[in-house]
């Protein structure tokens, strides 16, 4: 045979199968596993159609994101662990049909879908669809299966044969391939490079770096199937012979070997293996599913799960396994999830109510109920029957302790002693057990009674009196750790007793387990959980599953050290690190909950004297339960390491929805979002935990638990960026969150040019306010300061009609008086020096009344003003005046250019009545600020004379602090005097300046000056 050629070491394997199956009895040629109802370790979950879920499923994918992807008789859908979606193409790309038959991933996140006569089509990872038709290669009829060979190139099996894909169109294999175009229905590229194919009912493979087909000879049924197993066996489904294996490693297996390992109950339409090496083999025709065990290459057992078992339809078709492990069956009414449980339940140990976990001096542990026959909890018995189990238990010979209601036993292989609690406590019932060593026993009994039988006698702890003990444990440095129902702890070892209680910061409630491990201290109570290290302050480990840690009766640390927790919620895994750090830092842990889903029979005995929590040493954490006894072997990893991806889905606002994706737009006027997202993990959706956070919201991440739903109100329009963080039932979180970038559209009153004219006319408005507001002012100063001329005229009339005048009338009568003849020389002189002094006062108050009237308001030249002073009072010989300008005068106001004026003429009166001075400079400047100097050579002053009141000095003042401004006066005996005011140009100059001064008014300043 030119085949067996191709395979060496055949032919020598193939003589010998063939004499051992010659004499082996014709029943023995074939396998025939015991059979079974129900999968033994899984846990099966169904969604059925009408639920949800559609029907007519024809085949499974999943995508590298972790969507299933379900190829359907009514289309496509996409499955995340949480809704089902019918898949849409994105407009105007027409779909063939919606009768799918199989799918395929290819390299960029696309499928290959396969069509019931309506060719091929390609959908895009951005929902692009495009069809393949005749015109493009495809011939009519069913499209059965794809698969890449082993050079990257894309083959398909439809009716009228094989087809490959050129990256344009489909073509037909060259003829020098060597393969027959008849009818092909399926293909397979196994882990060894090799291609196989059945075509015309018969097997193909193409050799590894082979280029053409070649026959294995065996013929094969319509719609026969393919699969590989883990150990790199190919399989062939078989409808009408069964299921057998074909090649294997080395190459196509003998027909001996073939026949002698062939399954004729597996009439199956397909065949998966997972990878744990079980042949699941949905049925043909109806039958539901089944599940082949393999011991070697030997089958063992075969279990079936069909309708009466929960699957939703006895019709399967696809089997498929996801990343996570989790095995999909799609059938006619629905999808099937299979997953395996971490927990098992020891179906044939003890069945009353009480359970008990106990070790024997070799530290073999078993268990044990109300009767005391223990079973054996080795890992080699766990196949064994009841009475297998305790017939191994019995076998070992060396002392276990075990416990009745009211009395300790002692059993050694079948001989079992019984040891009576001593003295009163005889009868009573132990709250609390501890076995140190085949001839010591600790027990709590009574009201608070803590008693020790060490070889053959009892005596009794009586430093130990608190009431309520629950616990007893080993502590560090050969001591033991007694916990109470009032939450404390007692510590007794070779230095004493010591409490430890609430001062040490332990508040974990009534204590239900405890455990020294190294230099650590843990405790569980009714409330939680503590740890304190190195006989430091207790510190509580929080979890973000709420109650998770509350009724922990049994507490184990492997050598991997993760904790292991029995409690009222199921079985928590903890890794040791992270419950350190959250004693430390308050921070919460995302602990693994195994519960029934997982195995768990129930939950932790919660009232019993021994822990519930037990490690064999072969592996096995042995737990006691309300249910029975159950056990998870720890050197099995039971997390899913790898960190889930986050899908951000769908934006809702109002009643409107949209997919949310970088660039979004939400309409204006819209401030509440809804945003879905979910994790792409199947094993336990609901157990998958979220964090999302808004830019420009979110300070930080919120913790969403399971939910998976954002609400935002109050949002204002912008640029968002929304973020979300996943998290496994493990506590595995991914590290890059998935991101969406959106825009709120502004409303018209929103946008930045609006405020921009709103702000605009708003500055307008103001203005246009202070604008009139500052002419009512200027308006109310001008009647104001008319009303005060007014009255100073008026005050002026008065002065002058009556005290001048009548002054005048009596100096006129004393001049009368003066010329009579008779007055003596000495009278004479007396009455002209009267009248010389009342002729200088009707002269100051003429000038004063000429002050009252006088206007330096508009129009007034401050310099000529001020000069006119000097020229109207009566100067000394030989005092000169300087007059200096510099700026442009502008147009002044009148109330503050009259105040400046006034203080200018009591600085020069006082320097021509009181100084001596030869000269006096007047210096007036324009500028932003103004200022006016007046300034002499006279005689100066005694530093302190200055006196408010004197010399009008005190006015002055009060007239610069009423313009706003400044007044200096420096003074010296013999140096003169420099009296300085200066303004605030807004107080003085008026609002709208006046024209440049003509050039004659220059002129005149600076001829003044001349002459001065």
């Amino acid at each position: 045979m030119p085949l067996l050629s191709s395979f060496p070491g055949q032919a020598m394997r193939a003589l010998l199968l063939v004499v051992l199956f010659t004499l082996s009895p014709p029943g023995l040629a074939q396998q025939y596993p015991s059979p079974g109802t129900g999968f033994t370790g899984y846990h099966h979950t169904a969604w059925r159609a009408g639920q949800g879920a559609p029907g007519d499923i024809w085949d499974i994918q999943q995508d590298p994101n972790g969507t299933l992807w379900l190829a359907t008789g009514s289309g496509l859908y996409s499955f995340d662990g949480h809704r089902y979606v019918r898949q849409q193409t994105n407009a105007g790309a027409a779909q063939p049909s919606l009768n799918l038959v199989t799918l395929r991933g290819d390299r960029s996140g696309g499928l290959w879908l396969g069509y019931y006569h309506a060719g091929i089509a390609h959908l895009g990872s951005d929902g692009t669809l495009r069809s393949y038709q005749r015109n493009e290669g495809v011939p009519p009829g069913v499209v059965s299966g794809f698969a890449y060979d082993s050079n990257g190139v894309l083959w398909a099996a439809v009716d009228e044969g094989l087809r490959r894909f050129n990256g344009t169109r489909w073509e037909k294999p060259p003829a020098s391939m060597g393969l027959p175009e008849r009818h092909a229905h399926w293909l397979l590229n196994d882990s060894r490079g090799r291609f196989w194919a059945l075509v015309g009912q018969k097997v193909w493979f193409i050799p590894k770096g082979g280029a053409a087909f070649v026959t294995t000879g065996i013929e094969v049924s319509l719609m026969a199937t393919l699969a590989e197993s883990p150990s790199g066996e190919i399989w062939l489904a078989d409808r009408r012979r069964g299921a057998v294996p074909i090649a294997d490693a080395n190459g196509l297996l003998p027909a001996a070997e073939r026949q002698a390992r062939l399954l004729p109950d597996v009439l199956a339409s397909r065949l998966h293996f997972t990878s744990d090496g079980a042949m699941w083999a949905p049925m043909r025709g109806g039958g539901g599913i089944l599940r082949v065990l393999f011991d070697g290459k030997h089958a063992v057992r075969m279990e079936r799960f069909d309708v009466p078992q929960g699957l939703t339809s006895t019709s399967a078709v696809p089997v498929f396994e996801d990343r996570e492990g989790n095995v999909w069956v799609g059938t006619n009414l629905g999808l099937n999830r299979f997953r395996a449980q971490s927990v098992r339940t020891l179906t044939e140990g003890p069945n009353d109510p009480y359970r008990i976990l106990a070790r024997n001096a070799g530290g073999a542990l078993f268990g044990y109920g109300e009767d005391m026959v223990p079973y054996d909890l080795d890992r080699h018995g766990l196949g064994l029957d009841r009475a297998g189990l305790q017939r191994a238990a019995l076998r070992d010979t060396r002392p276990l302790w075990q416990f009745e209601w009211t009395s300790l036993a002692r059993r050694m292989g079948t001989a079992l002693e019984v040891v009576q609690f001593p003295g009163t406590a005889r009868g009573l019932q132990p709250q609390a057990l501890h076995f140190p060593g085949a001839e010591e026993a600790w027990a709590c009994v009574g009201e608070n009674r803590v008693v020790h039988y060490l070889r053959g006698s009892w005596t009794e702890d009586a430093r130990i009196t608190l009431p309520g003990c629950t616990v007893i444990a080993p502590g560090s440095a050969q001591g033991l750790l007694f916990g109470y129902a009032s939450g404390e702890l007692v510590l007794r070892d070779a230095t004493g007793v010591h409490r430890i209680g609430s001062t040490r910061g332990l508040d974990a409630g009534p204590v239900t387990a405890v455990l020294a491990h190294e230099h650590l201290l843990l405790v569980a109570g009714e409330k939680g959980f503590s740890i304190s290290s190195n006989g430091g302050t207790f510190s509580a480990v929080t979890a973000d599953i709420p109650g998770v840690l509350e009724g922990i009766t049994g507490i184990v640390i492997d050598p991997d050290q993760q904790v292991w927790l029995n409690g009222g919620r199921g079985l928590v895994r903890l890794d040791l690190a992270d419950a350190i750090n959250s004693a430390r830092t308050g921070n919460a842990v995302s602990p693994r909950l195994f519960d029934d889903v997982d195995g768990m029979p129930g939950i932790a005995l919660q009232s019993g004297p021994i822990p519930t929590a037990q490690l064999s040493k072969d592996g096995l954490l042995w737990l006691a339960t309300n249910q029975g006894l159950a056990w998870l072997d720890t050197t099995r990893l039971h997390r899913t390491r790898a960190a889930p991806s986050a899908r951000i889905g769908d934006v809702h606002f109002g009643d409107e929805t949209l997919p949310l994706r970088d660039g979004t737009v939400v309409p204006a006027g819209i401030t509440q979002l809804q945003i879905d997202f979910v994790a792409q993990s199947l094993a336990r959706p609901e157990r998958n935990r979220y964090r999302y956070r808004l830019s420009g919201v979110d300070s930080g991440w919120r913790d969403a638990g399971s939910a998976t739903t954002a609400y935002y109100t109050n949002l204002g329009p912008g640029s968002y960026t929304f973020e979300v963080l996943a998290a496994n039932e493990d506590g595995v979180w991914g590290s890059a969150p998935t991101t969406r970038a959106f825009r709120i559209e502004p409303l018209l009153t929103q946008t930045f040019w609006f405020r921009g004219l709103l702000l605009i006319a708003l500055v307008v408005l103001v203005a246009a306010a202070a604008r009139v507001r500052g002419r009512h002012i200027t308006a109310l100063v001008k009647a104001r300061y008319e009303e005060r001329l007014e009255e100073r005229e008026r005050i002026a009339r008065d002065l002058h009609d009556t005290l001048l005048q009548g002054g005048q009338g009596l100096l006129l009568r004393l001049h009368a008086i003066s010329a009579m003849p008779s007055l003596p020389d000495e009278a004479q002189a007396r009455l002209e020096s009267a009248m010389q002094a009342a002729e200088d006062s009707l002269r100051e108050g003429r000038e004063r009344v000429a002050s009252l009237r006088s206007d330096t308001g508009a129009g007034l030249d401050l310099a000529a003003a001020l000069t006119h002073v000097y020229n109207e009072e009566t100067n000394p010989a030989g005092t000169r005046l300087r007059v200096v300008v510099s700026g442009e005068a502008p147009r002044l106001n009148d109330a503050a250019a009259e105040e400046v004026f006034l203080i200018g003429r009591e600085a020069i009166r006082n320097a021509l009545a009181h100084s001596a001075a030869t000269d006096i400079d007047i210096e007036l400047s324009f500028g932003h600020t103004f200022c006016l100097r007046v300034r002499d050579n006279g005689r100066g002053m005694v530093e302190g004379t200055v006196k408010q009141g004197r010399w009008g000095v005190q006015g002055m003042h009060e007239r610069s602090a009423r313009l706003g401004g400044t007044l200096r006066i420096w003074s010296r005996p013999a140096r003169g005097t420099d009296v300085a005011l200066s303004v605030p140009g807004v107080r003085l100059y008026a609002r709208q300046q006046a024209v440049a001064p003509k050039r004659w008014h220059a002129f005149l300043r600076r001829g003044r000056a001349r002459q001065g």
